[in-house]
């Protein structure tokens, strides 16, 4: 099936679709969701990842896109990301856009803004370099980062910082977003690590319990209110972007900031085009929708991807934990995608609530934790909130 004969008929609404460029970046971050980060993607054909523009052309021809979030790897790392920025705004598609911010200067700021994307993501993980490069595989990233941040800034590139909560850095959160304001960063994504991908080998190291998170939250809460700083700074807009089982922590007490839903089988889902050219339900998943094949093969119609019963079942598969809770319809046990890669089954919760409540998943991040980190007291195991 080609582009021009799939695109008969209406097309389904997408909301959106994030598209992994490449699977090369520069850094090598321990909470990193790409599958291929240990290898750095060199187990991926380089004929089939030169396919970006043919995979990207028949998405936005067979399927009505709101937007596209372009991420990698680093978006960055490719010469003809500037092709791909051409094609997406010639169909009239929002962009928006994940960067480790490493290699923007301010040439390439001043080259992306006629291209109005909808925001840059930046992370930074922490308010020092050594905080910061601990989590994102090296030394000098740091500095590297500060200047991409300011780079955007100078060239009036909206962006959008991103602090990923772990067990290293939740009490840090506060410096973190002092650091970014008095970059003029004002909107956050305050995402919250999960252990898909490559960072499911980091569990032991990264995961924050509920006490972390509690702290990590609390201390964002009064630049939300824009309290703090000198003056009257403004309310920063903080999004907990990776969502929290309610069961484990009471979101509600912690406005205003704000926390959303898995979106899987809903509108407002947000698909995954690997550099492999599978379509996959997020970027945390592994497994390809329709057999894993590449969007490119003739008899993959992405319209029946999107609109056909695979997607739509997601949600029924419900952990055993899960089955009737209040929150089972919408929390769906927290992140699949995470529960997979660490617990092997979608039949059992987020491995943060499961942390929580399974013994021996405990005693298993404490045996690995206790063996890098010497002397260490094990933490108080607290209960999941009925």
């Amino acid at each position: 099936m080609t582009a021009s004969t799939a695109s008969a008929g209406p097309r389904p609404k997408v909301f959106a679709i994030a598209i992994e460029t490449t699977a090369h970046c520069q850094q090598k971050c321990s909470y990193c969701y790409n599958a291929w980060r240990e290898d750095n993607g060199a187990g991926f054909d380089a004929g089939a990842q030169k396919k970006l523009l043919a995979r990207v052309d028949k998405l936005l021809t067979t399927l009505d896109v709101d937007h596209v979030t372009v991420t990698g790897g680093e978006p960055f790392a490719r010469r003809d990301i500037f092709e791909l920025f051409d094609l997406i705004q010639a169909r009239g598609v929002k962009i928006q856009i994940i960067s480790n911010g490493g290699l923007v200067d301010d040439a390439l700021a001043r080259r992306l803004a006629p291209y109005r994307p909808s925001y840059v993501q930046v992370t930074l993980d922490g308010p020092t370099a050594e905080l910061h490069d601990e989590h994102v595989g090296g030394e000098g990233h740091f500095e590297k980062t500060i200047h991409g941040i300011r780079a955007l800034v100078a060239a009036k590139i909206p962006v959008v910082g991103c602090i990923v909560v772990t067990r290293k850095n939740a009490s840090r959160v506060a410096e973190t977003l002092s650091l970014f304001r008095a970059l003029g960063v004002s909107s956050i994504a305050l995402s919250r690590f999960s252990p898909a991908g490559y960072a499911a080998r980091h569990v032991s190291d990264l995961l924050p319990s509920r006490d972390d998170l509690l702290v990590a939250f609390r201390q964002a809460i009064p630049f939300a209110r824009g309290e703090g700083g000198e003056g009257k700074p403004a309310a920063m807009r903080i999004t907990c972007t990776m969502p929290v089982p309610p069961c484990a922590v009471e979101v509600e007490e912690l406005a205003p900031l704000r926390f959303g839903t898995c979106a899987i089988g809903t509108s407002m889902q947000e698909l995954a085009l690997g550099p492999d050219g599978r379509l996959r339900n997020c970027t945390l998943h592994a497994t390809g929708l329709a057999g894993g094949k590449d969007v490119l093969d003739d008899d993959v119609d992405p319209a029946a991807i999107v609109t056909g019963a695979e997607i739509a079942a997601y949600k029924k598969t419900l952990p055993d934990f899960c089955v009737g809770c209040i929150h089972a319809s919408t929390c769906g046990g927290g992140c699949g995608a995470a529960a997979e890669w660490v617990l092997g089954s979608r039949k059992l919760p987020d491995p943060l609530v499961w942390q929580h409540v399974d013994d021996d998943f405990a005693a298993r991040l404490e045996r690995e934790r206790a063996a890098s980190e010497p002397g260490r007291q094990a933490r108080r195991r607290l209960e999941v909130l009925g």
